[in-house]
């Protein structure tokens, strides 16, 4: 099925169901990454801003009810993120300016966050169970200080926005690689089952679905390929130390160093360089999570 302008927009959301608006971004040295997010259900929006900067992580996340009244189905806001859609699967802006919290010892600095993303290609939708994802390439363009941290320019970016019943607790663990224009694979082990889906961008520009993708570890990295969608091995290694999330039931979602109990998931994401067997090389993402029980 494909994706409509209006799917862009907030859902109408039935109980048990979540939405999210996600962006992920990086400078081109991983000097400053994080992201910006809102994850809504039918009553409360939960909304989350990590960011890495002076080798450090600092947070900011908070709950709280969904005023009474209709909101512009463009606005994925929370009470301190403003997220708005300018142009459905095109442009969106978002801006937020409040403190953030050190993870792991509490210290407080001031974050200001004016960025406004465009698509860099398509959207791609994919099926997760009850689940609705779609995935994007882009660039933010802007700027992002945390205290005396900032940058100010281009953001390498890729978005994702969700929603329906969210199926927490059936994977052992995935793995997620972006490298923007190039591919989008998630592999995702269900048991003795491994599920995976995704895109890659054939050499002409066109989009081809991935087949039968693998990413394993080697050499403090990690390889990935998939030779019967035509895509070769390449090299992933880190570029900067990942963020860390811990996940529990759908819509619980936590920035913080150690589980606590009721996580499901330790979620390592954060900005990586790909290699191609051509040695050229490309800033991406890579996220990995594992199930705690």
């Amino acid at each position: 099925m494909d994706l409509t302008a209006a799917d862009d927009h907030r859902h109408d959301l039935k109980p048990g169901e979540h939405e999210a608006f996600y962006f992920l971004f990086t400078s081109a040295d991983g000097k400053i990454h994080g992201f910006a997010r809102t994850l809504f259900d039918r009553d409360a929006t939960l909304e989350l801003v990590a960011l890495h900067a002076g080798d450090r992580t600092w947070a900011h996340q908070r709950r709280a009810s969904l005023p009474v009244g209709s909101a512009s189905p463009a606005d994925a806001s929370g009470p301190s993120l403003t997220m708005t859609c300018l142009e459905p699967w095109q442009a969106w802006h978002c801006r937020f300016q409040a403190p953030v919290v050190g993870v792991g010892d509490g210290a407080r600095l001031e974050a200001d966050l004016d960025l406004t993303y465009a698509a860099t290609n398509g959207p791609a939708r994919y099926g997760y169970g009850p689940y609705v994802q779609a995935q994007q390439d882009g660039r933010l363009s802007g700027h992002v200080r945390v205290g005396a941290e900032s940058r100010a320019g281009e953001l390498v970016c890729y978005r994702d926005h969700s929603w329906g019943q969210r199926p927490m607790g059936a994977a052992a663990h995935w793995t997620i690689a972006c490298a923007p224009g190039h591919f989008y694979v998630v592999v995702i082990q269900m048991g003795d089952q491994q599920m995976s889906f995704g895109r890659l961008t054939t050499p002409d520009g066109k989009s081809v679905p991935v087949r039968a993708p693998t990413i394993a570890a080697v050499d403090g990295g990690w390889r990935i390929e998939d030779p019967q969608a035509g895509l070769a091995a390449w090299q992933v290694r880190r570029l900067a130390p990942p963020l860390v999330a811990y996940l529990g039931v759908a819509g619980q979602e936590t920035l913080r160093d150690e589980p606590i109990p009721g996580d499901l998931y330790r979620d390592e994401i954060g900005p990586v360089v790909f290699t191609a067997p051509h040695r050229g090389q490309c800033v991406g993402f890579l996220e990995q999570a594992r199930r705690l029980t």
